[in-house]
Order: C-alpha cells, then structure tokens, then sequence
C-alpha cells in the first residue's frame, strides 16, 4: 500500500530540562493542527574525504552532524478563555519566549535571551514516526486580509531514530477555529504615530538556530535573532504621516496590530521601537498602496516585540 502525503500527524511537548529523554507527547492534550508541514529527517552536511588517487572519480563522503527539522504552520487563535494559553503557546516558548498567565486577563509572550525552554516532537508521516528531542526554533507571523492569520515555526531538534508506528488518534478540539482578516475582526494598524488601514502583515524573527558542532556537546542552541518583517498600508499621503522623510531621518516609532475584537478573542503584537526601510508605492485594486519593510528594535532588551492574548496590558500613568 502507497504511503499518503496528506496522512501525517503531529505531538509537540515542552521538557522539563533539556533533552530529558523522557518527555512523550500525548495524543490527547499535545497534538497540532497543522495547515501545512514539511519534515526533513536529516539536515545538515557530510563531510568530504576528498582522496587523490591516479583516476577520476567521487570520493566517498562520511555523514556528518544530522539533526532533524519540522516547519508546521498553524493558525494563529485563542483558546477562548481568558488567561488559558493558546495551543500554539508551547510552540513559542521553544522558540525564546516566556509565557507569564495573569489569571482571567491575559497571557503575556516576551522575548528572553538565556535559558531557552525546549520541547520535543513527535512527526507521524503515514506511519514513519520521526522524533525529535532538545527542540528550539523560530516562528514567523503573517496577517493578510481576506485570509486567516497564521504562524510558522521552523524547529530543529536532535535525532532520534525513524521507526514504524501507525498514526496515532489525536485530539485537535483544543484548536478552536481562527478568525479571519477582515474590518470586522481586525483592527487597522497603529503605525508611528497614525491609524492605517492595511492589506499585509508579516513579521520573521528569523532566529539564529544552530546545532552544535562540538563533540559532547551537540544541542540544538538559540544563538541570536534579526526579527524583520513587511506592511502594505493604504497610503495616507504626506500630509497626514510622511513615511518617506521618517524613512530619510532613520526615524523609529511604535507598530501594534489587534486582531479580535473581544478579550476572548484579541491577540495584540506590539513593538515599541521600529525602523523603516524606503517604502515603495504598490496598487491595490486602484487603491494606492505602500509597501514598507520594518525592523523592530529593543529599547531596554527582550522588548522588541510582545504578544497579548486577551486583554490589553492596562497603560502606567
């Protein structure tokens, strides 16, 4: 019987200590609903023997380090309950972030530079279990009209060996249903000093992810991050915000989307400080358009972006 692409199955963890060995993902609580994913069961480089010999030929290779890589992608929602994380919760907080729940208001995601948590994935393709443990990655957003919200993580994760086990029965009821991008979801943005209707909405915190190549000590580390990301905004003329003299003068300012208009629902990505690249005009269906590629910036450190799930954090007078 042929092996189906669209039979695939996903269980992430968190660990309690780095590569314990002992984390299982249940399929009752941890599974993932998945839009997309993509498995690579051995990334990384062979090392070359490069042998010289008095005729041509290829000289064999010897494998090198190997880790293994998921990218999943996953709707970008709430759990419906105000201080319950969100399923995708865990997923980030492999990725260097910290989870602080304040009960019945809101979950707080910030970014933190040491003492990343790590997590465990189980990968089901048809019936060849790929397991990965000591798992950190990075995620990346995108917002875009008429489409729903989603964020991608891409994690690493050491080997362990591929094995046949059959698809498991996973629970996905924690997934509840994303809201669409549209006006009546989502708010317009608040970008460096004005409200501006927008069409995209994308942020990459493109984290430095690297596996180990020292013997003893092979994990897979979180080195660095250059988050960046792209906005296509309605042009709101020069007399209103001009983009392209802030862009000029190195001018930094605040960004901050809201989708979902309930607690339940609202999701809050905040930056406090970005810079923008030159903006160029784009088209819209007629509409004028600009499209401004954007680097957020940390002010006092691990601050340059935050996510709120549910209620605003209230403002200090």
């Amino acid at each position: 019987m042929s092996l189906k692409t669209n039979r695939r199955a996903m269980r992430f963890a968190l660990e309690s200590e780095y590569n314990d060995g002992t984390t299982t993902p249940e399929a009752a609580t941890d599974a993932i609903l998945m839009r997309e994913i993509t498995v690579t069961p051995l990334s990384g480089s062979n090392i070359e023997r490069n042998f010289v010999r008095p005729y041509y030929g290829n000289s064999p290779q010897a494998p090198g380090e190997k880790h293994v890589e998921a990218v999943v992608e996953v709707e970008l929602n709430t759990s419906g309950e105000l201080g319950t994380p969100p399923p995708w919760g865990k997923l980030l907080r492999a990725c260097g972030w910290s989870e602080v729940i304040e009960v019945g208001e809101r979950v707080i995601y910030s970014l933190v530079s040491e003492d990343e948590d790590s997590g465990v994935f189980f990968c089901n393709v048809d019936g060849n279990l790929h397991k990965g443990r000591g798992a950190r990655g990075t995620p990346a957003i995108t917002v875009n009209a008429e489409n729903m919200p989603v964020i991608r993580f891409t994690l690493r994760a050491l080997i362990s060996p591929v094995t046949a086990e059959q698809l498991p029965n996973v629970t996905l009821s924690q997934w509840r249903a994303a809201l669409a991008v549209n006006s009546l979801n989502t708010e317009p943005l608040q970008f460096m000093g004005a409200t501006v209707p927008f069409n995209q909405f994308s942020l990459d915190m493109s984290g430095q992810v690297i596996h180990k190549k020292i013997v003893g000590s092979n994990d897979i580390e979180i080195t660095g991050r250059s988050p960046s990301g792209q906005l296509s905004i309605e042009d709101p003329g020069v007399g209103t915000v001009n983009y392209f003299e802030m862009s000029q003068n190195a001018a930094t300012g605040a960004l901050k989307l809201v989708h979902g208009k309930t607690p339940e629902e609202r999701i809050e990505i905040s930056m406090q400080k970005v810079g923008i690249e030159s903006p160029t005009y784009a088209d819209q269906d007629g509409i004028q358009m600009l499209s401004i590629n954007y680097m957020p910036e940390p002010t006092e450190g691990n601050d340059e972006v935050v996510i709120v799930v549910g209620n605003a954090i209230p403002e200090v007078p």
